[in-house]
């Protein structure tokens, strides 16, 4: 059975080792997307030390900006991406842009485009740039064989109940093989809850209401969307000001994070409700708290709490545990170094298995001269 388990493990790592490294190298580097992007770019976070605008002076801002393009979200000063400044997502035509608004002044410090270099590393780490080839629901793929292949090797690992010390000790030995065998099994063992909680996460992007289903389980808890919409009236559409401090009314002691304009509707269907997210006492993301309000009359038309709806605890969940934001700094740096342990594992498991393969080809060559 180990010698079967083995092999398991073996060929699958080979088959998608290369991927799963260069995904949690992508992965360790997103961890610190924000502030590495502050320092790259320091002049997009600038921000006037007076009276902050308000959101709906800076959305006329960009909005008279870019007149042909269609706001997203909004992420508040709040947002950890945001970092103090108004960030706008905006899609105009095929291009997606990210324009950062001084609060003091309400003016564009400037914007990003789609091919900056972490919204490339973004498009690698979700699709392997290939999206027009399915590249997501490879990399969906990935992270489950990713999963068996962590499962595989905590069966190998695993010494016994009475030796189980033996599995995190480091033998003082000049053969570089058993130098390698022990850094891979020590390694392999210290990050096994990482490795199968970022594996998993990640197929689950992809492929959670089809393993929710397998189980008779629902992913995410919806609403209907028949009910999430706006009703134009005469008066058109309220500032966005006045929808924020009647989420914060329904919300208690709640901190807007983002919001989430509703997509331009073609003409005769219903226009969607603006959904507002915000965080309440400890949130592991980003908003823990979903508000839909109407954005012509300003009633709240849904809403999801975690106070109020069972089963939001996966959405709540699965961002921050892939991501490693739900403890802040500190475990921010555990998964970007995390994120480097399949590096070091694929290469001490391909010395192991060249090693053994020479060792079989000498061997081999021995008998043949012995005959």
């Amino acid at each position: 059975m180990r010698k079967v388990i083995g092999k398991i493990h073996l060929w699958l790592s080979m088959l998608v080792g290369i991927f799963i490294v260069l995904i949690g190298i992508t992965g360790s580097l997103l961890v610190f997307e924000p502030e590495l992007n502050h320092l790259i770019h320091p002049n997009l976070f600038k921000v006037t030390e007076r009276k902050i605008v308000t959101y709906q002076q800076a959305l006329e801002t960009v909005t008279n900006s870019y007149p042909k393009g269609e706001i997203q979200r909004v992420y508040t000063p709040n947002e950890p991406e945001a970092k103090g400044v108004y960030l706008f997502r905006l899609k105009e035509g095929e291009e997606q842009r990210s324009i950062f608004v001084d609060p003091g002044t309400g003016q564009i410090n400037g914007t990003l485009g789609d091919k900056t270099l972490f919204n490339i590393i973004l498009d690698f780490h979700r699709s392997l740039l290939m999206k027009d080839f399915k590249g997501e629901n490879i990399v969906g793929i990935i992270g489950i064989l990713f999963f068996f292949i962590t499962l595989s090797g905590i069966y190998l690992w695993w010494p016994g109940l009475k030796k189980w010390k033996n599995g995190f000790k480091m033998r003082r030995n000049k053969n570089v093989f058993v130098k390698k065998y022990d850094l891979h099994k020590v390694l392999g063992a210290v990050s096994i809850p990482f490795l199968m909680i970022v594996s998993l996460t990640g197929a689950l992007f992809i492929y959670d209401e089809t393993i929710f289903g397998w189980f008779g389980g629902k992913a995410k808890v919806t609403l209907l969307e028949e009910n999430l919409i706006s009703k134009p009236l005469p008066t058109g559409k309220l500032p966005l000001d006045l929808l924020l401090s009647k989420a914060e009314k329904e919300v208690p002691k709640g901190t807007i994070t983002q919001i989430r304009m509703p997509e331009k509707m073609d003409q005769g269907m219903a226009e969607g409700a603006v959904e507002i997210r915000l965080s309440r006492s400890y949130d592991p993301g980003d908003g823990n708290i979903r508000v839909w309000i109407d954005q012509y009359n300003g009633k709240i038309v849904g809403k999801l709490d975690p106070k109020i709806n069972s089963g939001l605890l996966y959405q709540i969940w699965h961002h921050p545990l892939h991501t490693g934001t739900f403890g802040g700094i500190f475990t921010k740096i555990l998964y970007a170094i995390g994120g480097l342990t399949p590096t070091i594992l694929m290469l001490t498991g391909t010395y192991m298995w060249w090693f053994k393969k020479k060792n079989k080809r000498k061997q081999k060559k021995r008998a043949v001269q012995a005959a």
